[in-house]
């Protein structure tokens, strides 16, 4: 006859409790982040700034952080840190205003690029990213990224370039926004108005990939942004609150798990105080929201 012995609680518990960290994970991609550091005015993040930010990045399971421009010797800097951990950068080179306007600026961090990617080397770098929601016409900022491929691609350089822009516009101008090696779209369903936190995940998953999709058939999607801010002014069913950025992480970690095709970066790594209004300012998720052993654990 066979035996069974009954395990005891104090066996029992500990096992259950490894194997809920065993399955918990982050599901993201990346982490976002500014080049100043936070709270505060705009001031460039130190190199001991950058390497916290990118142990933290590690530490929560983030594989790469995204950088939105190349002031601040960002990009230096954030690939020192990153290469430290075990990390990859996607760089942004970032301009206001036209393409023409800001040629001199673009051609010249292009070979800051050259540069780093010369130091670091090509598997420390993700993508190199031409534009973030562009004030230009969508014509002219894809001119730009095919000019800036081009180059790269005739001295060796085989990182991938696009630009990144809010989806709606990629949907909208599938034909010079889907020209990129790969398709790079800010996603925050807060903005929507239509959507619950608890469901920001569901929105970029359900309504917003499909629609990069059906725009830009047999394109890599990367969802360069996304998240849920803690403060300021509602917008219609999108309420700030740091309860609503938790619910809405859960939400983006846990639709995320169901399609990793998608890579995502969440946005961003700690609030910056320097921007216009308290929406905008308050992103952050590092130091305010738990990420392992809460928000990691509920998919």
């Amino acid at each position: 006859m066979l035996s069974f012995k009954l395990i005891s609680p104090t066996v029992l518990f500990p096992l259950l409790l490894l194997l809920g960290i065993a399955e918990a994970a982050n599901r993201f991609h990346g982490m976002a982040a500014s080049n100043s550091a936070p709270n505060g005015d705009y001031r460039c993040r130190t190199q001991a700034e950058w390497n916290s930010l990118a142990n933290n990045a590690r530490s929560n399971g983030f594989q790469s952080i995204r950088i939105i421009g190349f002031d601040c010797n960002a990009l230096d800097l954030a690939s020192s840190a990153a290469a430290a951990n075990g990390l990859t950068i996607m760089a942004g080179i970032w301009f206001s205003g036209t393409v023409a306007a800001n040629m001199v600026q673009i051609n010249n961090e292009v070979q800051v690029f050259r540069a780093a990617h010369g130091k670091w080397g090509a598997g420390r770098y993700k993508a190199l990213t031409i534009g973030n929601e562009a004030a230009d016409s969508a014509a002219n900022v894809a001119a730009k990224v095919d000019d800036v491929r081009g180059y790269l691609r005739s001295i060796g350089i085989n990182t991938p370039v696009a630009t990144v822009h809010h989806w709606v516009a990629i949907r909208d101008n599938p034909g010079n926004l889907c020209r990129g090696d790969f398709v790079g779209a800010n996603a925050h369903a807060f903005f929507d108005g239509n959507v619950a936190a608890n469901a920001a995940g569901d929105f970029v998953f359900g309504t917003i990939v499909p629609a990069l999709r059906s725009a830009c058939p047999g394109k890599s999607i990367i969802i360069t942004e996304t998240g849920w801010p803690s403060r300021g002014a509602s917008n219609g069913r999108a309420v700030p609150s740091v309860a609503n950025e938790r619910a809405a992480l859960i939400n983006l970690n846990c639709a995320a798990s169901r399609d990793t095709s998608v890579q995502v970066y969440a946005f961003e790594a700690d609030d910056q105080t320097w921007k216009g209004n308290d929406v905008e300012r308050s992103f952050g998720i590092f130091g305010k929201i738990t990420l392992n052993g809460d928000v990691f654990n509920n998919c």
